[in-house]
């Protein structure tokens, strides 16, 4: 009878097993790291690109303002002066067409900023999260409240004047008129985003109806309230956001180094 003679493997000790797991551990643990790391530098990538764009935004808005109180203010408020000369004037005769000119390129126009929310509205929506930057956080949140504040003081109310304006104009001004010159000023729209119209585009048939003097008095103190308004609110309020807009591309051009 033959005895078969059973080969016995060692047994691996358990600190075999305990650095392959490990190894495993470890191998695992670096991925994850990897991989938290690569998703880290996506997010910082795509928040840096979301404050080039919003840097971009700011500069638009910085030079329309700048435009507004620089150029389009001064230009109308020039208008509303030469209105209010001729209406004080002590000889009205044959000033029908100038007065025309006057009025309409002093009041015809709004003063309303519209921020350009094409990046902030994308952070809303989607990606305000990768803001890590507390600095930045802060001076979007300023910013968003400055130009909140603004609108809220001066749309309405600035609005509501115009309107005013346009329905006080009536007692001594022809609607098809000033319809057919407002027309023309539009189409007349200027590189410098404001508008034009000639003496030559006032028709010869535009005349002022002097008659209702109380009428005419009454515009002409709405005329005087308007300019004050659109001089020391409407410019000064455009003035304190430019200075805000500049100070908010100087802080996120800091922090994300940009150029």
């Amino acid at each position: 009878m033959e005895v078969h003679h059973h080969s016995h493997t060692a047994r691996k000790k358990w600190t075999h097993y305990f650095w392959e797991f490990l190894m495993l551990f470890l191998a695992v643990f670096c991925g994850f790291l990897a991989e938290n790391q690569r998703e880290h530098m996506i997010e910082h990538r795509r928040e840096k690109r979301y404050m080039v764009s919003l840097v971009e935004d700011l500069k638009n808005d910085s030079a329309f303002l700048s435009l507004s109180i620089n150029k389009l203010i001064p230009y109308h408020l020039r208008w509303l002066d030469s209105t209010l000369h001729l209406f004080k004037s002590s000889d009205l005769k044959g000033k029908d067409r100038l007065i025309y000119q006057a009025f309409m390129l002093g009041t015809a126009w709004g003063y309303n900023f519209h921020p350009t929310e094409r990046t902030l509205s994308q952070l809303h929506t989607e990606g305000f999260h990768l803001i890590r930057n507390k600095n930045a956080t802060n001076i979007i949140g300023q910013l968003e409240s400055q130009y909140k504040f603004f609108n809220s003081q001066t749309r309405e109310f600035s609005e509501s004047m115009q309107n005013d304006l346009d329905l006080s104009a009536w007692v001594f001004a022809d609607r098809e008129v000033t319809s057919q010159i407002g027309n023309t000023a539009f189409q007349n729209f200027s590189d410098s985003a404001s508008v034009k119209l000639r003496l030559s585009d006032v028709p010869e048939s535009a005349t002022i109806n002097f008659q209702n003097k109380e009428g005419i008095k009454s515009y002409v103190d709405k005329l005087e309230r308007y300019g004050f308004y659109l001089e020391y609110a409407i410019k000064l309020g455009q003035i304190a956001l430019l200075r805000e807009i500049t100070i908010a591309i100087g802080t996120l051009k800091k922090e994300y180094h940009l150029k």
